[in-house]
């Protein structure tokens, strides 16, 4: 069974919903006119970074003189820490070091992507909008994230899911409902036993010991029907 997701986010400004093909020019517009409002006050260069999974998105906002390691630290915090596993950043054509400064990095286009867990690996891509001066305290803010995704239970086919059996899912579509894990766990042991894991937003899911992220909580679980 396969499930079509349609991926949004709301602007951290105004608040509107947008899709993930829309929400970097929208936020780029609000930046814009920060840079404006700004005018005349002391200020640093930040950059509009986007982090990427298939339908999963971060839209980040970055100073420029911070090293690489607080985005390899926020994308732990909210999307990829479970057991402490290495990570790095990488290019198709140079090295990239924690130690580097994020403006060196992402100059507008720059296209990168961090490995979290060289063994059961999670790939984010990481693309570089523009740089903006601004007048911040803050290193990095979130911009926009998606919404979680309208998974439905693949059993009843009409309730958010809520669980992922880990075995199963490598041969079938295996996310359930509460009711329907109740009735997959009858049949299926190794759910009962160790594969039944949480539905979260983050393309971590299901993947070794990840439940779920420590920051930005609201977001972070399953779809909720409204």
């Amino acid at each position: 069974m396969e499930q079509e997701f349609i991926s949004k986010g709301k602007c951290l400004f105004c608040e509107g919903m947008f899709s993930q093909d829309e929400i970097g020019k929208h936020l780029a517009k609000h930046l814009v006119e920060m840079t404006k409002d700004d005018a005349g006050k002391s200020h640093e260069n930040y950059c509009h970074v986007e982090a990427v999974a298939n339908e999963l998105f971060l839209q980040l906002l970055v100073r420029g003189d911070a090293s690489m390691r607080i985005i390899d630290q926020f994308l732990r915090d909210i999307w990829l820490e479970c057991c402490g596993h290495l990570s790095n950043f990488g290019h198709k054509n140079y090295k990239i070091s924690m130690k580097d400064r994020v403006e060196e990095i992402f100059q507008p286009r720059i296209k990168i992507y961090h490995d979290y867990d060289y063994g059961t690996t999670t790939r984010v891509f990481l693309r570089a909008h523009k740089q903006y001066q601004l007048h911040l305290e803050e290193k990095i803010i979130l911009l926009s994230r998606n919404e979680p995704l309208k998974l439905m239970c693949t059993s009843c086919k009409k309730n958010p899911a809520v669980n992922i059996c880990t075995v199963c899912w490598y041969k079938d579509y295996a996310f359930y409902c509460e009711k329907c894990s109740e009735e997959h766990a009858a049949t299926c042991e190794d759910f009962t036993d160790y594969a039944k894991m949480p539905v979260v937003n983050s393309p971590r899911m299901g993947e070794c010991g990840y439940e779920g992220g420590s920051i930005d909580i609201e977001r972070d679980g399953a779809y909720k029907a409204v």
